[in-house]
């Protein structure tokens, strides 16, 4: 199965927010109250019952122009919180997308911490986007591509669907344009970073000028407790087990010699 992403035109955004809306619509998401504090990004952060937010900027030249930027999980193609759960409740899917069960989730936050970009919401379960699974994966039962709500729902055309090697061309050629146009750092963002984004960005500036890491790299820590620390202390546990077992075993040897 060839992998899919969605990509995001910040030249194109109107910050609307639509794709905002209809994410808490389809995923049945509740609303919190929020107070105007001088910021338009609203709510101000991802939260348990947000998977994802519209950022607004508006310093980035002297001259105010608004600037956005979606945000939400990135889709890793080598995702760090997959390799840090603990209870098998995210996983990825053979079409690349970063997906979970709540079922599963113990609510560690091991995912929230391993993850580059601090994505993961822990609330009673883990809450973050899923690229819409249920829809594209019911899609590809009947050889259809259902897209992502945020994606349906984008009024300005700067969300895209489709397989990841035909929206990295087409988001060179159009961070090309852009170039044409002044805008001299314009970038495609996410196209080989931590095994490639699922999720790629168009931005017209510096990936820094909207708070994301130019070259994020996984917490070192997480995975050494998923590589090392937590195998070893399984096999550990295993072998406790092993010799309690065994002493059983011995004494009900014992036992029966005595009678």
């Amino acid at each position: 199965m060839e992998r899919v992403a969605y990509m995001f035109d910040s030249s194109k955004c109107m910050g609307c927010r639509g794709c905002q809306s209809v994410c808490k619509q389809w995923n049945d998401q509740k609303t919190d109250p929020t107070t105007f504090t001088g910021f338009y990004t609203n709510p101000p952060s991802l939260n348990p019952h947000t998977r994802m937010i519209i950022n607004f900027y508006d310093d980035f030249t002297e001259k105010q122009n608004f600037n956005f930027l979606k945000y939400q999980c990135f889709h890793c193609g080598e995702p760090a919180c997959v390799k840090a759960c603990p209870s098998g409740a995210l996983f990825q899917a053979e079409n690349g997308i970063v997906a979970f069960d709540v079922n599963k989730c113990i609510a560690c936050g091991y995912c929230h911490s391993a993850c580059p970009f601090g994505i993961p919401q822990i609330g009673k379960v883990i809450n973050k986007c899923d690229m819409c699974y249920s829809r594209v994966i019911d899609g590809s039962k009947s050889d259809e591509t259902s897209t992502p709500a945020c994606v349906k729902a984008c009024l300005g055309g700067a969300l895209y669907f489709g397989k990841r090697d035909d929206l990295v061309k087409q988001g060179k050629e159009r961070v090309e344009v852009l170039k044409k146009e002044g805008f001299t750092e314009a970038n495609l963002y996410g196209e080989n970073i931590l095994g490639g984004l699922g999720v790629l960005s168009i931005l017209k500036y510096e990936p820094e000028k909207y708070g994301l890491p130019k070259n994020p790299v996984f917490p070192a820590n997480t995975l050494i407790w998923k590589n090392i620390m937590h195998p070893l202390g399984l096999v550990m546990l295993g072998g406790a087990a092993g010799l309690v077992f065994l002493h059983r075993l011995i004494q009900a040897g014992n036992k029966g010699g005595d009678q």
